[in-house]
């Protein structure tokens, strides 16, 4: 199942932190359902997706009208050096105003991210050029 969004985001930053980037993957599955993939960068010289987790899914959720009770958020941090990908599923409580705070990391397996996203793990961890300006979203 290919990604309907690809792209490089600049994430809501708090008032006394540098902006962070992530790249996004948005899946949409045949039921309706959306995966949501956050990639870590490793230019990021900003926030992490760990510490903005609840602002990033906020706004993106908001972005790209995404319903939460059927949207899947996965953390992703590609292979570098001798460490292998390392994946995680985020849960939040959302609030009636549709702000996701609380949030929870779950360890994923790369087999159970390939089963959800239906791309398999050599893509998963391709780099888009890493940090692609044509493709960075501005904020």
């Amino acid at each position: 199942m290919p990604s309907f969004q690809d792209y490089i985001y600049r994430f809501p930053r708090e008032s006394y932190q540098l902006s962070g980037r992530c790249r996004v993957r948005i899946y949409k599955r045949k039921n309706g359902s959306h995966i949501v993939l956050l990639t870590d960068v490793s230019n990021n010289t900003g926030e992490s997706i760990t510490t903005a987790s609840a602002r990033i899914a906020t706004d993106l959720l908001a972005r790209w009208n995404l319903n939460p009770k059927t949207t899947r958020w996965i953390q992703h941090t590609p292979p570098e050096a001798d460490l292998p990908a390392e994946f995680a599923h985020l849960t939040f409580t959302w609030g009636a105003d549709k702000r996701a705070e609380a949030p929870q990391w779950q360890p994923f397996t790369a087999e159970q991210v390939e089963r959800l996203t239906g791309e398999p793990l050599n893509a998963l961890n391709r780099r888009l050029g890493d940090f692609d300006l044509k493709k960075e979203e501005r904020i």
